[in-house]
Order: C-alpha cells, then structure tokens, then sequence
C-alpha cells in the first residue's frame, strides 16, 4: 500500500468539500493488545473494520485504520444533510450498543477482546488529496475536533460538537443526548465549546470543564567546578523544589567556559543537553538522579579544566 501511495502522490491535487467526521476509537486497545498475542490482535482488529465498514457505514467515502480504531468520512451537500447527519448518528448508536458483541459468533476470535467503543463527530469542509481518482487521504478541523471528542467518549458513547446541530436529528435520537460546555486541548483552551453526549453510557471527566492552563516552568541550577563533579562521581541526588507536571518534559542543559589552546575563553561558552539522569517521586519528594561521571567525562571531551565552573540548570514543566 505505501508503495502505491508513493507513486500516486506525484499526480495527487487538492480537492474540497463537505462531510461527517467520524472517529471511533476502541477503549482499552493497548492493554489488550500486551496481554494477547499480536496474531489475535490483527485479527480482531481486521474483523471489527470489516463489520464497521459493511455493516453500519456501507455508504462512507474513505476509511482510515488509526491504529486503536477506524476514521470514516461521510460526504453530504446541502441537498441530504439532515438524511446524512441522521443516518451517520443513529450507525454510531448501533454500533457503541452492538460493539460488546461484535465478534461474539466469530469463531476466530476466542479470545477476550475490549467491549467499549468512544466515536468523536464532527462536521464542515474538510480537504482531500487525489490521485487517479483515488483518495489518499483527508484533513482539516472536522477530523481534528472529532478525534477530540473521541478522546471525551469515556468509558464508551458518542459526543459531538454544537456545529453538529441536534436539531437535524429526529426527536428519539436527539434524547439519547445531553448538553455539556467543556474545553479541548488544541481547540477550545481559554473558551469552552458546547458538545452533546450519549448520556447513557458517557460521563464526561470534571477536568474537561476547567480551562486549559499550559503548566508554569520551573528552572533549577547549581554551580559546580568540573573537580567538585568529578568528587561526587556516580549517580548525583538532586532534590527538586516542586514536582514535574510530565517527567518527560525535564531538561537538564550544561554551560561551560569556551576552552582555546587549554584557558577559558571570556565571552564564550559551550552548551549542551545533558540526557544521562532519571526522575522519581519518593515519599512525596521529587529527586533527579543524574550520572555525574558522564557528565565529567564528557567536560572533560570539551577540555574543561578541573578549576572552570559548570552550571548545570534543570528545567521542568511543574505539576
């Protein structure tokens, strides 16, 4: 297939026009595929997109595997809106309540296998890419928003945005749904937006109706010469004054004096991005754990003399 893509794109142009995102996104997908063999994986996996695709969205313009779940692209025009948003809602309802049993007669599938399904909708002009009248792919806001809302689906259900327009429904599906203002990541971080779920089967978390706040970061130095760093050697404790918000958002960056012909060069300094530490959180403290003699060793790369000081600053998003 990506060979077939590759020479598709030097023919692909651009196109536009309206359609139904939809995002399905399959819940507890990771957990399931450590615990079970990747051959059961695919094959879930493979019979779940063959039910999605021929029996509850027959009439859908592109599908795209996402991994965890399927994206599907339903087309519409002003002419069958109303009939489009209709059908395309009352598919997802069916397959959220049948997804449990899905591949229950399958007797390929003996295996236990997740039983919840979230599905994000969102809804406008969305762009394309095609080649030899073949779509490579989409993009746009819709497909965006929907894989947000996907991700507020918990622990199964459907939500979609107020663009959707619950009044295009019929009054036993537009039941089904609730109102609610939340805040999404990348979309709407200081202004909520109005979506609706599936008040059945969907509870949306208490944090998606706080602003979005981009963590304070923090930053921490010390001051050592290469000696002192060469003395405490091993694995250095460093105890840091707050706790990091994502331990994979920590940086440690080294500045050193610019060393000619073995002196200090004024005005001149080396930087570099130190990687060789680990974080952990020990009875409420948060400790960095850093490898002082490879810090020493590679200084010494540098031709930092044992005198000249190191300054050594740890910067962290605060939790």
């Amino acid at each position: 297939m990506h060979r077939e893509l590759r020479k598709l794109l030097p023919s692909a142009t651009g196109f536009s026009e309206f359609a139904i995102a939809v995002m399905a996104d399959i819940r507890g997908f990771t957990a399931f595929s450590t615990r079970q063999d990747s051959s059961g994986v695919a094959e879930f996996v493979k019979r779940v997109y063959i039910k999605v695709m021929d029996e509850y969205f027959p009439q859908a313009r592109f599908f795209k595997p996402t991994g965890d779940g399927l994206l599907i692209i339903v087309r519409y025009s002003g002419d069958n809106l109303g009939e489009v948003a209709k059908g395309t809602v009352e598919a997802c309802l069916k397959l959220v309540t049948d997804f449990p049993s899905l591949c229950a007669d399958d007797p390929m599938v003996n295996f236990d296998v997740p039983h919840n399904l979230g599905i994000g909708l969102s809804r406008g002009a969305v762009c394309g890419l095609l080649s030899r009248a073949k779509i490579l792919d989409y993009s746009g806001r819709p497909l965006n928003l929907a894989a947000r809302l996907a991700d507020l689906a918990r622990p199964s259900g459907i939500v979609f945005d107020e663009g959707f327009r619950l009044d295009l429904l019929t009054a036993p599906i537009s039941e089904q749904f609730e109102k609610e203002s939340v805040y999404v990541r990348g979309v709407a971080e200081s202004q909520p937006i109005i979506v609706y779920y599936t008040k059945a089967s969907t509870v949306i978390p208490a944090r998606s109706m706080q602003p979005i706040r981009e963590p304070e970061w923090r930053v921490h130095e010390q001051e050592h010469t290469l000696k002192e760093i060469k003395t405490i050697g091993g694995h250095f404790l460093m105890l840091l004054p707050s706790r990091a918000a994502h331990a994979g958002k920590i940086s440690i960056e080294v500045r050193y004096p610019g060393v000619r012909k073995g002196r200090s060069v004024k005005g001149i300094s080396g930087y570099h991005l130190f990687k060789q530490f680990q974080y952990s959180v020990d009875a409420g403290e948060p400790r960095l754990y850093i490898d002082y003699a490879a810090l020493a060793s590679f200084l010494q790369t540098q031709g930092v003399r044992d005198a000249f000081k190191v300054k050594i600053a740890v910067k962290y998003p605060e939790a």
